[in-house]
């Protein structure tokens, strides 16, 4: 016979948005916040597959909003949350052709206003390439360079806020796959796991590509659809390290459709294109040699060196996309639930800010207002798939 435990809030999915929620709802007052994993934290689902950029730039407002009051945490991690998140100033560069020029210096502007005390600039190409000796320019017409740019570990940042989470009241319970959630008479109850019913009058899904079968069992329709995604590591020689012949920035390349950046001082990361063809059921297939040496002929045109480094090691993992490729957040369906899902490979840099948000509106009851008076989560909400609001770019680029 299985038990039945009870909760204040049931966190559904333990990779970053669900470790970043829960702590952020036990700092609200919530004293019994439960995180059910089905596998371990952070090791299944989009979180330990993340390239962990962390960057101002977006094509669209909100986006850059919500990063800028997401990136003090990272920087200052250790002081706010505990621990170490693995953040890493390496400069962020954004590489475009000359038909997006105009589109760079839009969002170069908008990035420098949401975070007026850092140094946010468009330079030229040349510019760049004495600032990071490892690219190859050609192609590229102009550059957005924010210095305080990088990455952070994604394992270690779920992993310390959960820990951080541990120590203010919050449990997390591991290898229990959330089977559905209860509801009854309009009102979440609970939910129903692979090792018994946990009672609790919210329910918080961040379970990424698991998470629309959740909703859509409550009646509520959300078009997040799974992707397998991946992340290949090579060793390069000074790729991280200031003064190097090899150095090179954290970077999102435009004109090839491409991310990338280093890791420590000897190990450069690069995206490997993501697959719509995936079974949920099946652990994500492992990269193949055909998709990474691809995604090697794509980014050795603007790092050369890629070309004869040698393969570390691949990741595979799937995370949800949506139409508009932001995430949805916010209430939906019976009183209790709250989605905060689809983030469509963006999720990571934006957690902190999401989670505080969204614990803040949960226990509060109201939106929260930004500086500017609008309200932070509301272009993200469920509703606006049926209601034709999709996010647009207010200046987008050719693949972001």
């Amino acid at each position: 016979m299985t038990a039945t435990r009870s909760a204040d809030a049931v966190v559904v999915g333990g990779g970053v948005i669900g470790a970043a929620i829960a702590y952020h709802l036990a700092l609200a007052g919530l004293e019994r916040v439960v995180v059910c994993e089905q596998s371990r934290i952070a090791s299944q689902g989009a979180t330990a597959r993340s390239g962990g950029l962390l960057r101002l730039h977006h094509t669209t407002a909100c986006d850059t909003r919500l990063t800028a009051l997401s990136l003090p945490t990272f920087e200052q991690w250790g002081e706010v949350i505990g621990g170490d998140c693995g953040y890493r100033r390496t400069g962020f560069a954004m590489l475009v052709g000359e038909e997006h020029v105009a589109a760079l210096r839009v969002n170069t502007a908008v990035a420098a206003e949401a975070m007026s005390y850092e140094r946010v600039e468009v330079i030229d190409p040349d510019q760049a390439g004495t600032l990071f000796p490892g690219l190859d320019l050609a192609g590229v017409a102009a550059v957005a360079y924010e210095p305080s740019g990088g990455y952070a570990d994604p394992a270690a940042t779920a992993t310390s806020l959960i820990a951080a989470a541990r120590r203010i009241g919050v449990s997390e319970a591991e290898g229990t796959r959330v089977v559905r959630v209860l509801e009854r008479e309009g009102a979440v109850t609970g939910v129903e796991t692979s090792a018994g019913r946990i009672e609790a009058p919210l329910v918080v899904l961040t379970s990424g590509a698991w998470g629309a079968e959740s909703a859509a069992h409550l009646g509520v329709e959300v078009p997040v659809v799974p992707r397998r995604i991946g992340l290949a590591q090579v060793a390069l020689p000074g790729a991280g390290r200031r003064g190097s012949d090899n150095q090179l920035p954290t970077c999102i390349d435009d004109t090839i459709g491409s991310y990338f950046r280093p890791g420590g001082t000897d190990r450069f990361f690069f995206g490997v294109q993501s697959h719509p063809d995936v079974d949920l059921e099946q652990g994500a297939a492992p990269l193949t040699g055909d998709e990474v040496n691809a995604a090697v002929a794509a980014v050795s045109r603007r790092v050369p060196a890629v070309t004869s480094a040698p393969l570390v090691g691949t990741r595979a993992g799937y995370d949800g996309y949506t139409p508009d490729k932001r995430p949805v957040i916010g209430p939906a369906g019976p009183d209790g639930l709250y989605l905060a899902l689809g983030f469509s490979g963006g999720g990571f840099k934006l957690a902190p800010a999401v989670a505080e948000l969204a614990a803040r509106e949960i226990s509060e009851g109201e939106a929260v207002i930004g500086k500017a008076g609008e309200p932070l989560l509301e272009p993200y909400r469920p509703q606006r798939f049926a209601n034709g609001n999709l996010i647009t770019p207010e200046a987008p680029y050719a693949h972001i």
